[in-house]
């Protein structure tokens, strides 16, 4: 099963503003496709310069299809979120 990682970076004054967008974009994702699991964390520590790292992480029993994948990056276009977003797949080790 292959999950994925999503991150990016954001000044920490929109803290609040962009939590709340993520979860409702988490939340539309989650509607859409049956049995995905989301969650939402950041680095314990902003830069010296007030950026924050969230990452986005996203699982399914099945993996996550290139479909979820394509359906992430566009509804996270249509939400307005950070266009840097890097995303990386991940496995468990064998």
């Amino acid at each position: 099963m292959q999950t994925l990682f999503v991150y990016y970076k954001l000044p920490v004054q929109e803290h609040a503003l962009w939590r709340s967008k993520v979860e409702v974009f988490q939340h539309e994702l989650r509607q859409k496709w049956s049995g995905l699991s989301t969650s939402l964390m950041q680095r314990p520590e902003a830069t010296p310069d007030g950026i924050e790292t969230w990452m986005e992480i996203y699982s399914h029993a099945e993996g996550v299809t290139p479909e979820v994948m394509d359906s992430i990056a566009a509804l996270a276009t249509a939400h307005g979120l950070p266009p840097k977003r890097m995303a990386e797949f991940f496995i468990p080790l064998r």
